[in-house]
């Protein structure tokens, strides 16, 4: 079966800054015709001038003046598509050479209505390689937990992993047919998180598979500190908490599920609010951010005398002298 055209529909995670990297890797990276849409919302003037002078010749962008949840932006790309099929692909995600023609090829072959890829988060650490999702019951209420397949564990040339279905697929990126996301209403613009699983079984109602292609292969780059003024807005609105708490007892309401990993994404999503400072996010300003995360960098050098105690224990148990011998190809 030949292969076709698609639409890349590029949309804003949490920051702005990885947006040209995102571009130049699908630039470079991407053999099969496509069309390639770019769906922001609250762009910085200035940044909108720069990436119509850099790439508008070769991509459609559409800027709208609010910020935009990822759902509200992907459902814009996809009524805008003229392909059968689209990739939502977020802006911090880069592409490795032949991922879209794995993806197409999967699809051709299954009729998948979403095909995910192997998802990395170093560059050679697994974020995801397909998901499950685990149910279990506790008191009359059903948590439901996501499962990352293989998550951390290490990935080199090639792998024994095999196409298979999945549960559901991480938003970073996925192959989607378009008429059957828009008739399936997979991607809920109430949800500011957990969009993931509620598009998962938004599938599964319709009636739609889902598979992982492993010959497919994205890097995800995952926020560190907030260097970037630019990035200050998109990410303070991707991660509010009131607004996710808001999203996820809609989430509950609607499939009747807990969502919230039994109440363990409250700490992980403190974890991420921490990544941007208190004063960046009252005067978000480079002054600010230099304040921020001078006093970050102040506090992980007063966390030495721990970090060097469990140098010491792990020289005296015999760590090193381990690694060592794994450096060497010598017998782990």
């Amino acid at each position: 079966m030949p292969m076709e055209k698609t639409t890349l529909v590029v949309t804003v995670r949490d920051r702005f800054s990885t947006t040209q990297r995102c571009l130049d890797a699908l630039l470079k990276h991407t053999e099969l015709p496509y069309d390639l849409l770019v769906v922001f919302g609250g762009t910085p003037p200035g940044m909108q001038a720069d990436l119509t002078t850099r790439y508008g010749d070769k991509a459609q962008f559409t800027f709208q003046e609010g910020l935009m949840n990822p759902a509200q932006s992907r459902n814009l790309g996809l009524r805008m598509a003229k392909t059968r099929l689209a990739v939502l692909i977020d802006n911090d995600v880069y592409v490795r050479p032949g991922w879209l023609e794995s993806l197409v090829r999967c699809q051709q072959e299954t009729g998948a209505a979403m095909v995910v890829p192997i998802v990395l988060e170093t560059e050679h650490v697994i974020h995801t390689a397909g998901n499950d999702l685990l149910i279990t019951h506790k008191d009359g209420v059903a948590y439901a937990q996501k499962v990352l397949r293989y998550c951390k564990q290490e990935l080199y040339e090639d792998s024994n992993l095999k196409r298979c279905p999945t549960d559901y697929g991480e938003l970073h990126c996925q192959l989607v047919d378009v008429e059957a996301a828009l008739r399936s209403e997979v991607f809920d613009e109430r949800l500011r998180e957990a969009g993931e699983v509620d598009s998962g079984l938004s599938w599964a109602k319709g009636g739609c598979s889902m598979w992982f292609e492993p010959a497919s292969t994205v890097f995800f780059d995952f926020p560190g500190r907030i260097d970037q003024v630019e990035d200050i807005r998109p990410f303070i609105f991707k991660w509010d908490m009131d607004a996710i708490r808001e999203g996820y007892d809609y989430f509950r309401n609607k499939w009747d599920l807990d969502i919230t990993e039994c109440g363990h994404w409250i700490e992980y999503n403190t974890h991420l609010n921490n990544k941007l400072g208190l004063l960046s996010r009252l005067w978000p300003s480079k002054a600010a951010l230099a304040v921020d995360n001078a006093s970050y960098a102040c506090r992980r050098v007063f966390s030495w005398p721990v970090v060097l105690w469990r140098r010491f224990k792990n020289r005296l148990f015999g760590y090193d002298r381990w690694k060592r011998n794994i450096k060497k190809g010598e017998s782990a």
